[in-house]
């Protein structure tokens, strides 16, 4: 295992099934603004927001137009499931714990 797994990353929830790409992320305070999962030259993974590729921390600055006063996955959330990119993560952590 990769010793960065306890830290938020996209691409690896990608890897792992939790994201899919090419799933909506709607931002949780206004459901209209939402982004799109794409995967990067370099098959990392980021997201999309008109035509301009962003981190998910950057995305979520933008959408609140300040620095996320929490960790930047609690405001995004998957338009198919509703969950938050943060609860998403913690269910993967919970996984490899497991494994």
């Amino acid at each position: 295992m990769s010793k960065k797994k306890n830290k938020f990353d996209l691409t690896h929830m990608v890897r792992d099934g939790f994201v899919k790409e090419g799933e909506t992320l709607a931002f949780l305070s206004d459901p209209k603004f939402t982004c799109t999962v794409k995967k990067m030259p370099d098959h990392e993974y980021k997201v999309e927001y008109k035509n301009e590729i962003f981190t998910v921390h950057a995305m979520a600055q933008k959408f609140l137009g300040q620095e996320p006063p929490d960790h930047a996955s609690r405001w995004l959330r998957t338009t198919t499931t509703g969950k938050t990119l943060y609860e998403l993560w913690q269910t993967s952590l919970d996984h490899s714990e497991a494994a």
